[in-house]
């Protein structure tokens, strides 16, 4: 079966998968719903970045599944612990791996294929990037690229919209003490990821979503960083007076400028 109506079918189980976690709770179900949309975003993302390297029409369709599916642990991670932090709960691409195993839905793969897809969700949420051979390494840049463009459009869109009505589930419920820890501070000005183990505040996690620039792969999502004024629009969501965030912004985009 072509590629294109294997995502296809994958499509509509992931309709229905998520239809499982419809819930009378309006928390829960605008969390569930906060995920599908995220999900469908990313597929757009990983199509729109993947046709500025010229791929093929199959290696589209093969990062878009990778794309539908890895962060479908999510949704049972929510119904379990009532949260999207890993700390607080478990790894939500192992438990990806897990449901994606449990529910046979890459079956009528060959094993190479069905391989690098797991090995995909397994690892997009990794710190940094593991060894591997050079194309399974391809599809996990896209991957992780595409991920973080769709999370900095859902950030600062709440962040720019949110008002009063602050989510728990954005945040992962820290608190929004005005202040960047050190770790986290020291991480970003030497050009390197912060870990999400460092987190302790609001304004960390923002600071954190800054340093994701350090990470992307490709010119075309330099240029989507950019234009889009993803960087600009989280500095403008500091705490006012929070020390070191202008600082954070400005050496980012000087690696932003430098890498477009």
């Amino acid at each position: 079966m072509p590629l294109q109506d294997v995502l296809t079918k994958l499509k509509d189980w992931f309709a229905a998968y998520v239809g499982r976690f419809s819930s009378d709770d309006p928390v829960v179900q605008e969390s569930m719903d906060l995920k599908k949309a995220h999900t469908l975003r990313v597929c757009d993302a990983i199509v729109d970045i993947g046709k500025s390297l010229n791929l093929s029409a199959a290696d589209l369709c093969l990062a878009e599944i990778c794309a539908l599916l890895h962060d479908i642990g999510r949704f049972d991670q929510y119904r379990r612990y009532r949260t999207f932090s890993d700390q607080h709960s478990e790894d939500h691409a192992r438990l990806g791996m897990r449901v994606i195993k449990e529910e046979n839905i890459l079956d009528g793969f060959v094993p190479a294929t069905r391989d690098l897809i797991l090995w995909a969700v397994g690892h997009h949420n990794r710190a940094v990037l593991p060894p591997s051979e050079e194309r399974p390494l391809l599809f996990l840049k896209l991957l992780r690229d595409a991920d973080k463009v769709d999370i900095w459009h859902v950030v600062t869109d709440y962040y720019a919209n949110a008002g009063n009505n602050r989510s728990r589930t954005i945040e992962l419920d820290l608190p929004d003490t005005g202040t960047v820890s050190e770790p986290i501070y020291r991480a970003l000005l030497r050009g390197e990821l912060a870990k999400t183990t460092d987190l302790r505040t609001l304004n960390d996690f923002k600071a954190l979503q800054i340093g994701w620039v350090y990470d992307l792969n490709f010119p075309r999502t330099f240029q989507i960083v950019r234009e889009r004024k993803y960087l600009e629009k989280i500095r403008d969501a500091f705490t006012a007076g929070t020390p070191c965030a202008e600082e954070i912004y400005t050496h980012a985009r000087h690696y932003l400028e430098r890498n477009s």
